[in-house]
């Protein structure tokens, strides 16, 4: 049994080891990166957590854009415009006012000199400083050289810009950007601070990620939405490790000490945005419907109230298709940019951070599922409920387990694991489909002899395993039975040889065709002895019934067969048989040449003591107490008597199963009484009341003249009567012979 459990345990880890390896190879060789972004996209769609109540976002949307064209004609407005919503919300005591709109010319107004402002951008730029709290946009790129930018590349940042904006970010690397796209030089000068709006995009186009400080010839610039970050927290330092951005010494609202704010990183420098879906932006036209009936005294029915925005940190984009700023991102495509740069600034002022847990987390996760799986294959016992229903769930249960960790900001490869179960599920069902049929072939080479071909092939397709136990040995809980013909010997003496196997053939084989049809394992036949059991190799709890019920219908059955012997002209043949319950060793024993699926052990031996017994008490059947037990709530049994059989110290009690409904009909006309009357007897026996014992079995003999346990119970009373046993006498009679 160890041995085959291990040689199991043995090709699990094998398939197990192989799965976990292979989805590995595929893990670190980057095969799933592709799958396992849109797995993060899946999380981040249906599992997003709520932003910043701090964050208000105004878009330049299709409404807006469809209302403003009768009046100051098709995007891009006039910078006035602009103006007027920043004074607006400095009107509203907005925190913060950042653009993801860039404004890197001059307006050309027909009549304003070249390198002059416009009225309209210098009331932007007025409106802007007034303001003292608008960010406005910059972009820091890569771009290809060719002949026409050559000369724009790799230019040095202007001084008062770098100056004023640039910031000292400790242990971060050098970048190859060789371009710059700046506000005109008065807007910047106006601005309270400047944020880079580029964003990096995956493989596949859609963009996840931003690197928060962008460089540019040794100096660092903060992105659009950590740059009013760096003024709300005022850290005394940053600093860049390979994993995280530290903030250090900054003062977070509602704490009285500083600390440090740690940003994690991505492996190659970037920070992944945790997208939020719940924001509610303003439309523009609404926006500058209010300005409007501000601007004539009517106070009134303001279509967005200027309370909406205070204290809000507050970022201008657009969603209008002509604007050209709708992104794929994990919430789907045509996400409006400025969506990103809320998200960061909502993740980092909540600390609100998605931590990666790590690709040993992913391979260990990878090697524990591939086990699992396997284990629940390979040790299911074929039944396919259980080789589909845990691998599926299995997989649903991990596949919480990452929504979960999403939700509470722990990143899980998703894919990498999935792919192990399937992988280790398919290797599995794989390994079996090719040692199936070696196994079922070994199951018919052992039981085709021992049980019917009904049971045969239920064992090869429901539970091959249990049979193929046996190669190595199993202890088991089995009822086992013995017959024997009674004065055999005399019969085969009185007849010829080829008369003797005939005679023995035709019982026999009666006999087996009882047992398989009650689904009973024929062990072996010992001359015209039969052993069977019943238990093993198909697992029943209800064993004993099934032999008990077995041992009617063979006396049933021998009765059919006396009278087709004496049609013959033949001797009649009478039996005894002898049943017992109880643990042995059941096992495929022998040498190499000659194997049989048998049972061995103490059991097994008093089964044949029972049988050997039904002479001595005249008893066709006689069960030991173990399987009284199992059966005495179906079938009536008699007392018999209480015997220490050869070879065992205690003594058990025997009994005599009563067949109810044809057969032998014990009990005469009163068979129901005899095994209450049976049972009074014999206490009063044990309690030495002789007479009493005498009467019960005297009655007994009145509705059954030929019991021979009642006769030899009232001789021994009556000798008892005579000579009074011992003190120590415990009522058990020992028998002298087997």
């Amino acid at each position: 049994m160890l041995r085959f459990a291990n040689r199991k345990a043995m090709n699990g880890a094998l398939i197990a080891l192989a799965a976990a390896l292979l989805v590995n190879l595929g893990f670190y060789s980057g095969l799933f990166d592709g799958l396992e972004l849109k797995a993060f996209d899946m999380r981040a769609k249906y599992n997003s957590s709520p932003s910043s109540p701090d964050v208000a976002i105004i878009l330049v949307d299709e409404a807006s854009l469809r209302g403003m064209n009768p009046i100051v004609g098709r995007w891009p407005w006039p910078r006035s415009v602009h103006a007027d919503v920043v004074d607006f919300l400095a009107m509203s005591g907005a925190k913060a006012v950042l653009f993801d709109i860039l404004f890197t010319e001059n307006e050309r107004v027909f009549g304003t000199p070249k390198g002059a402002l416009s009225p309209s951008d210098k009331s932007l730029v007025q409106a802007t400083a007034t303001a003292g709290n608008v960010y406005h946009a910059a972009q820091i790129v890569i771009d290809e050289e060719d002949e026409y930018n050559k000369s724009l590349l790799n230019r040095p940042m202007p001084v008062d810009f770098s100056g004023h904006f640039s910031v000292d970010l400790k242990g971060a690397p050098a970048s190859s950007h060789n371009n710059y796209y700046l506000p005109f030089k008065q807007l910047y000068k106006a601005a309270h601070g400047m944020g880079i709006v580029e964003f990096l995009s995956d493989p596949d186009g859609v963009y996840r990620r931003t690197k928060l400080f962008r460089h540019y010839q040794g100096m660092f610039y903060p992105v659009l939405p950590v740059a009013p970050l760096l003024n709300i927290l005022k850290p005394e330092s940053l600093k860049q490790d390979a994993d995280k951005i530290s903030l250090i010494g900054v003062r977070q609202p509602g704490q009285a000490q500083a600390g440090n704010l740690e940003i994690p990183l991505q492996k190659d420098g970037s920070y992944l945005i945790k997208m939020h879906g719940d924001f509610k932006p303003y439309s523009m036209s609404g926006v500058l419907a209010s300005i409007q009936k501000i601007k004539t005294g009517d106070l009134e029915g303001l279509p967005v109230s200027p309370d909406d925005f205070t204290d809000k940190v507050v970022f201008i984009g657009g969603s209008a298709v002509g604007i050209e700023d709708l992104k794929p991102t994990s919430m789907g495509s045509g996400i409006p940019g400025v969506y990103l740069h809320a998200s960061a600034y909502s993740n980092i002022i909540r600390g609100d951070f998605l931590r990666y847990s790590g690709r040993l987390v992913t391979s260990l996760s990878i090697l524990l599922l591939a086990v699992i799986v396997t284990v629940s294959i390979l040790w299911s016992r074929n039944v396919i409920y259980y080789q589909l229903g845990v691998p599926f769930l299995l997989a649903f249960l991990y596949l919480s387990v990452s929504f979960w960790g999403y939700r509470h900001n722990i990143l899980l490869d998703m894919v990498a694991p999935a792919m192990s179960i399937v992988i280790s599920w398919m290797g599995s069902f794989a390994f079996l489909s090719i040692t199936e049929g070696k196994d079922k072939r070994k199951i018919k080479r052992m039981l085709s002899q021992y049980v019917s071909p009904s049971i045969l092939a239920t064992l090869i397709d429901k539970s091959p395993q249990d049979v193929l136990k046996a190669e190595v040995g199993s202890k088991e809980n089995l009822t086992i039975l013995f017959s024997d013909i009674r004065g055999f010997t005399s019969i085969s003496e009185r007849l010829a040889a080829e008369q003797v196997v005939e005679l023995l053939n035709g019982y026999l084989r009666e006999m087996v065709d009882v047992i398989f049809k009650h689904e009973g394992t024929l062990d072996k036949f010992i001359g015209d002895a039969i052993m069977a059991f019943w238990g093993a190799p198909i697992r029943t709890s209800d064993h004993a019934m099934q032999t008990v019920l077995a041992a009617f219908d063979m006396r049933r059955q021998l009765k059919v067969f006396n009278q087709e012997l004496a049609a013959k002209g033949g001797f009649p043949l009478d039996m005894g048989v002898g049943i017992n319950t109880g643990d042995v060793i059941l096992g495929n024993i022998g040498s190499e040449k000659k194997l049989d699926y048998t049972i061995i052990g103490d059991n097994v031996n008093l089964a044949s003591r029972m049988e050997g017994l039904t002479k001595e008490y005249g008893s066709p059947i006689l069960i030991t107490e173990s399987t009284h037990e199992a059966i005495k709530s179906s079938i009536p049994c008699r007392i018999v008597d209480m015997v220490r059989v050869v070879g065992k110290k205690q003594g058990i009690r025997i009994y005599e199963p009563i067949d109810m409904h044809g057969g032998d009909m014990r009990g005469g006309d009163a068979p129901d009484r005899l095994a209450p009357l049976s049972e009074e007897a014999f206490n009063h026996y044990l309690k030495r009341d002789w007479n009493a014992a005498i009467k019960c079995y005297t009655g007994i003999l009145a509705i059954s003249p030929d019991d021979k346990v009642s006769k030899m119970f009232v001789g021994r009373c009556e000798g008892y009567k005579a000579v009074e046993p011992p003190a120590d006498w415990d009522g058990v009679y020992t028998m002298l012979k087997k």
